[in-house]
């Protein structure tokens, strides 16, 4: 430990004597006499020293710990902004999924499902109409999502744009993914509406484009959905179209939907790279979940919130049936 902190200030040392050796040239190059008598006679005078000296050695410590009771502040506000965000995203979810977005999504059909390896307690339903066991029973499936359908898109767009005010505004150099740009002009509007002043400040723009496009880049979600096996087995409908099969995977419409958030949260260049450095060379807990991408200090912060899909009925029948 001790040996470690020793080559960590061997910089700062040796920064401290190129000072006193560039000062003693430009002492020579001025022809100045160095006289140590009066550098004892400075030393000896305190008028006017004690408040500048105490001032000199606490300046670097008081803007470290500002730093760092600003960044707790972020941090415990990014923290309730993102449990509001998978609460919009759940909201959300409740509201498109029993929509009919188009000929791929009817009511109540998302994209693609699977069942979710790391769930717990996993009941698979009874197909066969011979087994004794078929029918309703207890437990039931939970089924994870696939992302990219229009469904999906919408849903998630509620945890960007909650995720977009703690995000950064200065130029990281990120472009606007898909129908980023068509999202910026609408975010630029609204903002422009509601607070018209900002019209004189060209930079703010710029600057809300640069906290969307991190949002975009930076957020995840996650949608699960839990379906009890009281209820009818799930079934993948299809239906034939003049350019081929469409499949229609339907949830069921009072499964509890499951939403979880994660954005990587921007912390400040300096105390971000003060909580990602380790001692001694030896990983810690607060820097193992730091990570450092392209000179931005990120910590993942991650919540939840479940909600009951409580849509239209699906048009669609459940029925018993074996694949």
């Amino acid at each position: 430990m001790g040996r470690a902190v020793l080559q960590a200030c061997l910089p700062w040392l040796a920064l401290l004597l190129a000072s006193f050796a560039v000062g003693y040239l430009l002492v020579r190059l001025n022809r100045s006499p160095i006289r140590l008598g009066r550098i004892r006679e400075l030393h000896r005078d305190q008028g006017g020293s004690v408040q500048s000296l105490s001032f000199v050695l606490t300046l670097p410590i008081f803007v470290m710990v500002m730093l760092f009771i600003v960044q707790v502040s972020q941090l415990m506000i990014a923290t309730i902004v993102v449990h509001y965000s998978a609460f919009a995203t759940a909201r959300s979810a409740a509201v498109w999924i029993p929509a009919n977005v188009d000929s791929q999504e009817l009511e109540n059909c998302i994209s693609w499902y699977y069942a979710d390896p790391d769930a717990p307690d996993q009941v698979a339903p009874v197909f066969n109409p011979e087994d004794p066991n078929y029918g309703p029973a207890e437990g039931g499936m939970t089924f994870v999502v696939e992302p990219g359908s229009p469904k999906y898109d919408k849903i998630a767009s509620a945890a960007v744009m909650a995720c977009t005010p703690i995000s950064p505004s200065r130029d990281l150099g990120l472009d606007l993914p898909g129908e980023g740009s068509a999202a910026a002009a609408i975010l630029k509007s609204v903002y422009l509406a509601m607070v018209p002043g900002a019209e004189r400040n060209a930079r703010i723009p710029a600057r809300l484009e640069n906290k969307l496009a991190y949002a975009m880049q930076n957020t995840d979600v996650q949608i699960r959905f839990y379906h009890k096996n009281s209820e009818p087995p799930l079934v993948t409908y299809f239906r034939y179209r003049d350019i081929g099969e469409f499949y229609f995977n339907e949830m069921g419409w009072q499964d509890q939907i499951t939403v979880t958030v994660k954005h990587r949260l921007a912390l400040l260049p300096g105390p971000g790279r003060f909580l990602a450095s380790r001692i001694a060379g030896r990983p810690d807990e607060v820097s193992e979940q730091i990570e450092r991408d392209e000179g931005v200090y990120k910590i993942e912060l991650e919540a939840s919130a479940t909600i009951g899909n409580e849509g239209q009925k699906s048009v669609i029948p459940y029925v018993y049936s074996a694949y």
